[in-house]
């Protein structure tokens, strides 16, 4: 008797669908970060992993040598997967906006949690235990300068850290970087990783060009902290994380108490210092640039209230220009003309 190949019920028939199903399975594996739900996924990863009992333990400030815990980076490591990749065969521009949200949440979560639940019984207490009780972080703006393509499966790292703050904003900085062309020495987060220098591979070729590291692309991004409509000023909360160190007296802090949420961000561009206003270039963000140190003393070897409010002061003079954008929300559309209405799939 011949098997009828158009029932899915014969032998022939299972042993079909079962290709099917294994294709399937391979290709959802090889596009975990797209599966449905696979965000939401990666954020729960996140939380967990930076919220969980051992990972609330406070940070130092700084260390002998080492920039201060605020402005450390944080690295994550992932692919270029393929359904991530338009037309071009290279990652698609979109597809960074998602990566720059695992990226960020990873660094906020485990440095300002424990200030932001500080912060909000503070206020909470000050207020005659009326208002809300917790305090919310909300995505004001990004953008993203792209400089390489990443092709599939391309290896990469995104290098993230607080860039600066003022009264209402904190900015956060991500490099999309090629992985092994930046390999610190030192990881404060994990100690059992930490070895001595080892070449790069940045560092193996002969020429300048070889010797930089590759970046894919870099990314801003700024948030803003509330408490229902006010908007509680950063340096508060991450004097409340233990990220910044007393304030001496005689020096003057650009907040004293919860702004109302209108501050314009502009008004806290103070004067900028001669060092700071030599740091004027993309160049000068890089993961490894020397910035960090080049300010410091050969007998300071920690980042004492002037030292962090001067390299504060240098990623606001880079955000100056940026912030400017905000004009464009009140640019005119044109009333009366348009080209045309086309619609995308609803």
């Amino acid at each position: 008797m011949a098997w009828n190949t158009s029932n899915p019920f014969t032998l022939r028939g299972i042993q079909t669908i079962g290709f099917w199903r294994f294709l399937a399975i391979f290709f959802a594996l090889l596009n975990l970060k797209h599966i449905p739900f696979g965000w939401h996924l990666r954020i729960l990863t996140g939380l967990i992993t930076h919220l969980s009992r051992r990972s609330r333990l406070p940070l130092p400030l700084s260390q002998p040598s080492r920039p201060s815990t605020l402005f450390q980076p944080l690295v994550i490591s992932s692919r270029a997967q393929l359904l991530e990749c338009d037309y071009n065969m290279h990652k698609s521009n979109s597809t960074y906006f998602s990566d720059f949200d695992i990226a960020r949440l990873h660094l906020l979560t485990r440095l300002i949690s424990p200030g932001l639940v500080l912060t909000a019984k503070n206020l909470y207490r000050e207020a005659n235990n009326t208002g809300p009780k917790r305090l919310g972080i909300y995505l004001g703006a990004v953008s993203c300068n792209f400089r390489r393509e990443i092709k599939p499966y391309e290896a990469f790292d995104m290098w993230t850290r607080i860039l600066c703050w003022d009264r209402k904003w904190i900015y956060v900085i991500t490099h999309f970087m090629r992985k092994g062309t930046v390999e610190p020495t030192t990881w404060m987060l994990q100690p059992w990783k930490n070895s001595k220098p080892r070449i790069r591979a940045a560092d193996r070729g002969t020429s300048d060009e070889n010797k930089k590291p590759r970046t894919f692309a870099t990314g801003i991004a700024k948030y803003v902290i509330k408490r229902g409509r006010l908007t509680v000023p950063p340096e508060r909360v991450l004097r409340d994380s233990g990220l910044l160190p007393p304030q001496p007296e005689a020096s003057s802090s650009i907040i004293s108490a919860t702004a109302e949420s209108d501050t314009p961000p502009e008004e806290t561009a103070s004067a900028i210092s001669p060092a700071a206003a030599a740091a004027t270039t993309v160049q000068d963000l890089t993961p490894d640039h020397a910035a960090f140190t080049a300010s410091k003393s050969s007998n300071d070897d920690d980042w004492d209230h002037e030292h962090i409010e001067r390299e504060r002061q240098r990623g606001m003079q880079i955000m100056e220009a940026w912030n400017q954008t905000e004009a464009l929300h009140e640019e005119r559309l044109g009333d009366d003309v348009a080209l045309g209405r086309y619609w995308d799939i609803p």
